[in-house]
Protein backbone atom coordinates (compact mmCIF):
# COMPACT_ATOMS: atom_id res chain seq x y z
CA UNK A 1 0.00 0.00 0.00
CA UNK A 2 0.96 3.60 -1.08
CA UNK A 3 1.43 6.28 1.51
CA UNK A 4 -0.30 9.32 0.54
CA UNK A 5 2.07 12.49 0.29
CA UNK A 6 0.46 13.86 3.42
CA UNK A 7 1.12 10.96 5.17
CA UNK A 8 4.80 11.04 4.20
CA UNK A 9 4.83 14.93 5.14
CA UNK A 10 4.01 13.78 8.45
CA UNK A 11 6.52 11.57 8.50
CA UNK A 12 9.09 13.50 7.26
CA UNK A 13 8.25 16.39 10.05
CA UNK A 14 9.39 13.58 13.21
CA UNK A 15 13.15 13.06 11.45
CA UNK A 16 16.06 14.75 12.83
CA UNK A 17 17.13 17.94 10.96
CA UNK A 18 20.31 15.83 9.01
CA UNK A 19 17.85 12.99 7.82
CA UNK A 20 15.17 15.93 6.88
CA UNK A 21 18.15 17.13 4.64
CA UNK A 22 19.39 14.52 2.52
CA UNK A 23 15.13 14.34 1.57
CA UNK A 24 15.31 18.00 0.51
CA UNK A 25 18.92 17.40 -1.11
CA UNK A 26 16.91 14.54 -3.15
CA UNK A 27 13.86 16.29 -3.28
CA UNK A 28 15.96 19.35 -5.32
CA UNK A 29 17.86 16.69 -7.67
CA UNK A 30 14.12 15.71 -8.61
CA UNK A 31 13.41 18.57 -9.53
CA UNK A 32 16.39 19.49 -11.62
CA UNK A 33 15.86 15.99 -13.53
CA UNK A 34 11.88 16.85 -14.13
CA UNK A 35 13.05 20.36 -15.37
CA UNK A 36 15.61 19.05 -18.14
CA UNK A 37 12.81 16.87 -19.82
CA UNK A 38 10.99 18.32 -22.47
CA UNK A 39 7.12 18.87 -22.23
CA UNK A 40 4.82 16.70 -23.30
CA UNK A 41 2.64 17.74 -25.71
CA UNK A 42 -0.28 17.14 -23.32
CA UNK A 43 1.70 18.93 -20.39
CA UNK A 44 2.01 21.65 -22.97
CA UNK A 45 -1.33 22.06 -23.55
CA UNK A 46 -2.45 22.00 -20.23
CA UNK A 47 -0.04 24.57 -19.02
CA UNK A 48 -1.07 27.03 -22.03
CA UNK A 49 -4.42 26.41 -21.02
CA UNK A 50 -3.10 27.74 -17.13
CA UNK A 51 -1.45 30.61 -18.53
CA UNK A 52 -4.86 31.53 -21.00
CA UNK A 53 -7.37 31.46 -18.44
CA UNK A 54 -4.35 33.42 -15.58
CA UNK A 55 -4.47 36.20 -18.43
CA UNK A 56 -8.31 36.77 -18.53
CA UNK A 57 -8.62 36.34 -14.77
CA UNK A 58 -6.06 39.66 -14.75
CA UNK A 59 -8.06 40.92 -17.58
CA UNK A 60 -11.49 40.63 -15.53
CA UNK A 61 -9.78 41.74 -12.19
CA UNK A 62 -7.25 44.39 -13.14
CA UNK A 63 -8.58 47.45 -11.25
CA UNK A 64 -9.41 45.19 -7.53
CA UNK A 65 -5.55 44.31 -7.53
CA UNK A 66 -4.03 47.63 -9.06
CA UNK A 67 -0.44 48.12 -7.99
CA UNK A 68 -0.08 44.51 -6.66
CA UNK A 69 1.89 41.53 -7.36
CA UNK A 70 -0.48 38.58 -7.90
CA UNK A 71 0.33 34.78 -8.44
CA UNK A 72 -2.45 32.94 -9.96
CA UNK A 73 -3.04 28.95 -10.68
CA UNK A 74 -5.27 28.94 -13.70
CA UNK A 75 -7.61 31.55 -12.88
CA UNK A 76 -7.65 30.78 -8.92
CA UNK A 77 -5.99 33.43 -6.92
CA UNK A 78 -3.19 32.14 -5.06
CA UNK A 79 -1.92 35.18 -3.44
CA UNK A 80 -1.48 39.03 -3.43
CA UNK A 81 0.02 41.61 -2.62
CA UNK A 82 2.88 44.56 -3.18
CA UNK A 83 6.12 42.97 -2.13
CA UNK A 84 6.60 40.34 -5.35
CA UNK A 85 9.05 37.77 -3.14
CA UNK A 86 6.63 37.57 -0.40
CA UNK A 87 4.00 36.87 -2.68
CA UNK A 88 6.05 34.02 -4.31
CA UNK A 89 7.13 32.74 -1.36
CA UNK A 90 3.51 32.13 -0.42
CA UNK A 91 2.71 30.44 -3.81
CA UNK A 92 5.68 27.74 -3.13
CA UNK A 93 3.96 27.13 0.53
CA UNK A 94 0.76 26.49 -1.28
CA UNK A 95 1.92 24.19 -3.02
CA UNK A 96 2.68 25.70 -6.49
CA UNK A 97 5.65 23.76 -8.46
CA UNK A 98 6.09 27.09 -11.11
CA UNK A 99 4.26 30.09 -9.71
CA UNK A 100 2.46 32.53 -12.02
CA UNK A 101 3.31 36.13 -11.25
CA UNK A 102 2.02 39.73 -12.37
CA UNK A 103 2.37 42.60 -11.38
CA UNK A 104 -0.76 44.50 -12.24
CA UNK A 105 -0.51 48.24 -13.67
CA UNK A 106 -2.00 50.74 -15.35
CA UNK A 107 -2.46 50.32 -19.07
CA UNK A 108 -0.93 52.90 -20.89
CA UNK A 109 -2.60 54.82 -23.52
CA UNK A 110 -0.75 54.48 -26.71
CA UNK A 111 -2.51 56.82 -28.80
CA UNK A 112 -4.18 56.07 -32.16
CA UNK A 113 -4.29 56.83 -35.38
Amino acid sequence: MQNSANEVIETIKTLPIREKAKIYEWLDEEKRELMRKPLSRENAKEQFELFRKAQEWVLKNREKYLNQWVCLDGDKLIAHGTDAPEVHRQAKESGIEIPYLEQIVEEEDWGGW
